[in-house]
């Protein structure tokens, strides 16, 4: 419901600031104090201790019903509007949270693929290490020998081109 000030709430239900303050020590009417400080009384609770106004006041009355019902109206709003800027705020986070998300699982599947191409190349090149050699007869001359060793024990190239021409 409206919070309304201490000096509405006596003009709302017809009773003087004291009477109200009082109710309030004793703990029979409940108070709202806001962050800057000033004490605000829920109309709702100002209902529950004191009742509708009374009509016998005649217009003052009338006048005090539509304050009431407008500050009733007025707190519905604001709360209303609260309940929308968390609501869409709410959203931007979730969507922000699901976009995030999607990177992470982009990102992921390349790593897989860059895994996997990895993973297939080590094969490969495992495959053709293991190929058994051929041992070569001993007539055979030695740059045939050469061409099966791995690459890291064989002479360089022009190694090889330097040993056939002295010979």
């Amino acid at each position: 419901m409206a919070l309304v000030s201490l000096t509405e709430a006596s003009r709302l239900v017809h009773k003087d600031q004291s009477a109200i303050s009082q109710d309030i020590e004793r703990g029979v009417l409940g108070k709202t104090v806001l962050p800057d400080g000033q004490t605000r009384i829920d109309t709702a609770e100002l209902m529950r201790l004191y009742g509708q106004p009374s009509e016998r006041k005649g217009k003052q009355t009338a006048s005090s019903n539509e304050k009431l019902k407008l500050a009733l109206l007025e707190e519905r709003t604001r709360s209303l509007e609260r309940a929308l800027a968390l609501e869409a705020e709410l959203r931007r986070a979730k969507d922000q949270l699901a976009n995030e998300l999607r990177a992470r699982l982009t990102d992921k599947e390349n790593m897989i693929k860059i895994l996997e191409n990895k993973i297939l190349f080590l094969e490969y090149d495992r495959q053709i290490h293991d190929i058994p050699t051929l041992e070569q007869p001993e007539g055979m001359p030695t740059e045939h020998k050469t061409q099966n060793m791995p690459r890291r024990q064989r002479p360089a190239w022009w190694t090889r081109l330097f040993k056939r021409t002295r010979r």
